[in-house]
């Protein structure tokens, strides 16, 4: 069995959902959407982990991981 690595970015992003529903009750209600679209405008990642998959050690809370990591 080879080793596997799990790479987590933390950050934050800015983006626009826009839903298309058949009624004004379903979109107040946001029930049963015809489509979904997402545009991603901006992305900024604080801070980056890696981790080896099957290293309990590591994991824990967001708080624990950014101690000793890099920021990108």
């Amino acid at each position: 069995m080879s080793k596997s690595y799990i790479k987590r970015d933390s950050g934050v992003c800015n983006f626009v959902r826009e839903q298309k529903f058949i009624s004004v009750e379903n979109a107040a209600d946001n029930k049963n959407p015809l489509s979904v679209e997402v545009k991603v405008n901006e992305v900024k990642i604080d801070f980056t982990t890696v981790r080896r998959e099957d290293d309990e050690s590591q994991k824990g809370t967001p708080e624990a991981e950014r101690q000793g990591t890099k920021k990108i």
